[in-house]
């Protein structure tokens, strides 16, 4: 009889520990400051917007409907032009974000005027060469001729993930001698579209010519990266 009633104790005892320390446990998180959610700044939120979009651009650039599709003349024409406005607005699209973000004052105003600059040439509507200060090869005299176009730089976390593949650019030469409006209709990760973006702002070149003056050209360069080696850029058959 004695042996239960001490264990009957011990039980007590146990069950007020047990009870007890579940007070204190509940004033512990009861009193604990709280922690606050990491929250994304409204930068932060445009600039993910933005990335969506330039996601948007890339997507719908790649794919013009082609004579294949649409055999009869009317229709491919009709499904170019809805394409052409698709593209132009996605680019109207970023162009207005940007324009946002530049409303909050960052640090690097420059890089994000330029970035805005280059949206809104691409969001223009298709015009006749007169109406332009840009001008594809085909409305040219003479075509910008490239005198030196260095290759990008294969990164060292691109080559650690073994990425290959090719970055298009579409970009301007201008009439001034200088490089303008890069945009990347097709990118790749790990540093890679930067370093072939980077690479292109150093090209050098003569400009092209029309009506016997300096002229400013729309071109598309291919940087291509492969075998942890990037290649010289060059200029492919189609624009996408």
């Amino acid at each position: 009889m004695r042996i239960s009633l001490l264990g009957a104790g011990r039980r007590r005892r146990a069950r007020r520990t047990f009870f007890l320390s579940l007070v204190v446990l509940s004033f512990i998180l009861a009193t604990r400051p709280e922690i606050p959610a990491v929250q994304q700044t409204p930068l932060n939120q445009l600039e993910v917007k933005l990335n969506a979009e330039y996601a948007k651009i890339e997507k719908t650039i790649v794919g013009p409907p082609s004579r294949a599709q649409y055999p009869i003349a009317a229709d491919y024409h009709q499904h170019l032009r809805e394409w052409q406005d698709d593209l132009a607005q996605a680019f109207a699209a970023a162009a207005n974000t940007i324009k946002e973000i530049l409303k909050l004052n960052p640090p690097n105003a420059d890089y994000w005027r330029e970035r805005m600059e280059t949206m809104e040439l691409y969001a223009q509507p298709i015009s006749s060469p007169e109406l332009r200060t840009v001008f594809s090869s085909g409305e040219l005299q003479q075509s910008a001729r490239l005198i030196n176009a260095p290759a990008a730089e294969y990164t060292d976390e691109a080559r650690t993930a073994k990425t290959r593949g090719d970055v298009r650019l579409r970009m301007v030469l201008a009439a001034d001698g200088t490089v303008k409006y890069v945009f990347a209709i097709k990118s790749l990760p790990h540093g890679l579209t930067e370093s072939a973006m980077k690479a292109a702002s150093a090209i050098q070149f003569e400009p092209a010519i029309r009506n016997a003056k300096p002229a400013s050209q729309f071109i598309t360069l291919v940087y291509e990266f492969k075998d942890g080696q990037a290649r010289p850029p060059y200029i492919p058959k189609t624009i996408f």
